[in-house]
């Protein structure tokens, strides 16, 4: 868009305020119209392939559907049922992708598409926009209009995207910068320059440009659709920064909430600016160009259910620990290197879905804080605490009916404190109530309650300074597989998009008036709280295995709480994840299994840490 073009959109869009508040309506302009855009591109659609000649296929919804020109589709063919092997529950049908197809025109009951040469398809096949959530990046160009203006604009965008449902946002910070290096300029991105490569390099399949500049001494939003691997943009519209959207103060967080100026690309950079940029050379396990480093220091040829790490204090030792849901074992971490220290086989009375490290007496000797459960009624909760003695483990206290956390409650580096929560068949946790506890002479003792948001979970929790001051903030995954982040009772952000998805199922037997039934809960691995960018505010990593390789990393930047979607380079379910200070960078330590069958039950386990390379 040339600026002549752009100032006359920008004194149309003014006649047209004018108008409004004219008649009477003076409520300052919104975002609603450019989400409602964006959201009519992506109706929830599912088409039978009606008749196919050469590459061009009809469809058999249209217009009355809400299906318009010019937007993509994915092809897929029907297989065979899939039924459950003990219920002979119809669980659905396999799907052969075929490749996608572009509407180019729509009319009332079917609409006209194209596909590419070679592309498998037949009459019965299927073309679908997704009911599920549609992937799409967001990239903010800014160019004369305040950074904290801009950002703050961009996340009302978000939040605004979010609240349809319907999307999974990303924010293109490491497009942006390979665009930058590129010598790709703003206004040859609004046209599709270099997009071709964009959509192949970081394997983006829509991306959503919003150049932020001024007109008429006005913020104005520039803002296009592309979808690859086209470079045409799907949608092209514009409007006036609303001027209720006010720059966020500037107050405690991250580092990583700086402008992308100060975060010039250098092999000194923090964790946090690698991982939020992907300027990341490859490692020795993941050979993707915008992977995280990895490297694997251990292989197991079982399931890992859960995965903790600390530093005992006492002799300054990193140790890892780890469960397969019927033994846990210790290791220590010696240069990059797991030394087995212990195995403890638990009973068969239930199984281990859980396990942390934590100092709970102060001796500087780390214990291991383990949650055991079986379905039968008359078990259901057994969980235990074991120490180390002479090299060998020791249960410290067992049989304990409620679900243990061990937290990190005063920002000390090291899990110093016990909390309880009871177990329920409704639910598996009673809602909002939360105990502290001790270990004293071989026995749980409680002491007291703790102030905790009603949806608390006590799997999925971590503590954290994520806010840069006192007090101290809870995460934790909620019901819903979102992450939320509060203070006592008070809630202050939660995710739009879904977290966690690693833990284990653990089936629930309930009683009803004529026989039972029974549920699946989901366990989550813990959030981590860790300082990737040395500023010693933390930032918060967890797991979305929703998705493949996927973590999300949420800080606190000057327009609020962030969160970005990072592409780790693994291929696997992350049951845990843990890091370790260093001298840089610190080392994240994950737990990534490949599972072997339907039920997620037998599987190998890759140990991977993060490399300082």
């Amino acid at each position: 868009m040339t600026l002549r073009m752009a100032r006359a959109l920008g004194l149309v869009l003014l006649i047209l305020a004018g108008a409004v508040a004219a008649s009477g309506q003076t409520a300052p302009p919104t975002l609603g119209v450019l989400v409602n855009q964006v959201l009519a591109l992506f109706p929830r659609a599912d088409a039978e392939v009606i008749e196919v000649q050469g590459g061009t296929v009809t469809l058999s919804l249209g217009q009355r559907d809400g299906l318009v020109a010019g937007i993509e589709l994915a092809l897929y063919r029907e297989g065979r049922e899939l039924r459950h092997p003990r219920t002979g529950e119809v669980l659905g049908r396999t799907e052969q992708a075929l490749g996608r197809l572009a509407v180019r025109q729509v009319f009332e009951a079917y609409s006209v598409g194209a596909v590419a040469p070679g592309t498998e398809v037949r009459p019965g096949d299927r073309a679908r926009v997704s009911a599920g959530k549609i992937k799409l990046t967001l990239l903010p160009l800014v160019d004369g209009v305040k950074d904290g203006l801009a950002e703050a604009a961009t996340y009302e965008l978000i939040e605004a995207l979010n609240r349809t449902g319907r999307f999974q946002i990303a924010l293109g910070d490491a497009v942006g910068v390979w665009l930058g290096q590129q010598g790709i300029k703003r206004p040859d991105v609004l046209e599709g320059k270099g997009l071709a490569q964009v959509g192949e390099r970081f394997k983006v399949e829509r991306l959503l440009v919003v150049s932020f500049t001024r007109v008429e001494k006005k913020p104005y939003m520039d803002v296009r659709l592309f979808t690859f691997p086209g470079v045409n943009a799907l949608l092209t519209t514009a409007l006036f920064v609303p001027p209720s959207i006010k720059a966020a103060p500037k107050g405690d967080f991250s580092a990583a909430g700086r402008s992308r100026e100060s975060q010039t690309p250098s092999s000194q950079r923090s964790l946090l600016a690698r991982l939020l940029t992907g300027d990341l050379d490859a490692g020795t396990y993941s050979s993707g160009e915008s992977s995280i480093p990895l490297r694997e220091i251990a292989k197991f040829p079982f399931a890992v259910v859960a995965l903790d790490v600390a530093v005992a204090p006492k002799d300054g030792v990193a140790r890892v620990v780890v469960t397969d849901g019927e033994k846990v074992y210790l290791y220590k971490f010696v240069e990059r290197v797991l030394e087995a220290e212990w195995t403890y086989r638990a009973d068969s009375r239930g199984r281990v879905f859980s396990v942390q490290l934590a100092d709970l007496d102060g001796d500087g000797v780390l214990e291991v804080v383990a949650n055991r459960y079986n379905p039968n009624p008359a078990i259901l909760m057994t969980s235990f605490v074991l120490a180390t003695k002479g090299g060998k483990p020791a249960v410290l206290v067992e049989d304990i009916g409620e679900i243990l956390l061990a937290v990190d409650a005063d920002g000390a580096g090291i899990k110093k404190t016990l909390w309880i929560q009871p177990f329920s068949q409704q639910g598996f946790f009673k809602k909002g109530e939360v105990l502290r506890a001790s270990i004293r002479n071989g026995k749980l003792v409680t002491e007291g309650r703790v102030r905790v948001p009603s949806a608390f979970r006590a799997t999925g929790a971590a503590f954290a300074n994520i806010n840069g001051k006192d007090p101290r903030a809870l995460a934790f995954v909620d019901e819903f597989n979102r992450l939320q982040i509060t203070v006592d009772t008070e809630d202050l952000w939660r995710s739009s998009a879904l977290v966690g998805g690693g833990g284990a199922k653990l089936e629930v037997l309930t009683q009803i008036e004529r026989g039972g039934r029974s549920y699946l809960y989901a366990s989550e691995p813990p959030p981590l709280a860790v300082d990737l960018d040395g500023d010693g505010v933390e930032e918060i990593v967890v797991p979305q295995n929703q998705l493949p390789g996927r973590l999300a990393v949420v800080y606190k930047g000057p327009a609020g709480y962030r969160f970005q979607t990072v592409n780790s380079g693994f291929e696997g379910t992350l049951t845990g994840l843990g890091a370790l200070p260093g001298d840089g960078a610190p080392t994240l330590v994950m737990a990534v299994v490949r599972y072997q069958n339907l039920f997620n039950t037998v599987g190998d386990t890759q140990i991977i840490v993060t490399t300082g390379e």
